[in-house]
């Protein structure tokens, strides 16, 4: 990882010095699922978690790959009406893109953020049940992503659900990006497929 140019944090006596930078680096180098990451993002990234502060994201708007080993799990919701017989999807890809597994399924009359709650929750106890690891999770709710990257509270009535994500989520390496709809479109058709279906389905092929 090339070490980069001195970021600087919106608190003027955050702005690191080359000992530190060098210290960050080193520590980061060894984990793995850091080495598709920027330093400066996870140096940025840092400082939100430690001084609340808030930064900018990088929005994506295309779906892309990952690096080699590592998987995305995209996943949505869909309603008619908010609130709204609703439904969620998700799919996972490994590195060249191709399809490992997807879902989708109704979850009854709901509002939109416990929708896009209860899509994560579905996909990330899928992945931790098939025992996977080395995962980019992306959404397009950005209230969601910015809860479990741990930034702000999430409302009370979710708390299940979040204690059971972060439970699942000691057993493998997350990191969690807020994406635009146009880079999360497979999820989104298979959460409006999902308003119309009975019953949760998994699927080892997308569906026609």
């Amino acid at each position: 990882m090339a070490t980069p140019l001195s970021p600087k944090s919106s608190r003027g006596d955050l702005e690191p010095s080359t000992m530190q930078v060098r210290y960050f680096l080193g520590w980061v180098e060894v984990i793995p699922c850091f080495k598709f990451v920027s330093a400066y993002e996870l140096w940025e990234g840092w400082l939100v978690v430690c001084f609340n502060e808030e930064k900018k994201q990088k929005i994506v708007h295309e779906w892309a790959p990952l690096d080699t080993g590592f998987l995305k799990l995209n996943f949505d919701w869909s309603s008619l009406g908010n609130p709204g017989p609703a439904g969620i999807g998700g799919v996972l890809r490994n590195d060249r893109g191709e399809l490992i597994w997807a879902f989708a399924g109704p979850i009854g009359v709901t509002d939109s953020t416990e929708a896009e709650v209860r899509a994560a929750h579905q996909g990330i106890k899928l992945f931790v049940n098939e025992r996977l690891s080395n995962v980019v999770i992306e959404g397009d709710s950005p209230n969601v992503i910015r809860w479990l990257n741990g930034a702000g509270s999430h409302p009370w009535r979710f708390d299940y659900h979040f204690d059971e994500m972060l439970d699942w989520m000691r057993s493998s390496t997350f990191l969690f990006r807020h994406v635009r709809r146009s880079a999360n479109s497979m999820a989104d058709a298979l959460a409006r497929d999902g308003v119309t279906l009975k019953d949760l389905a998994h699927y080892d092929s997308l569906p026609p």
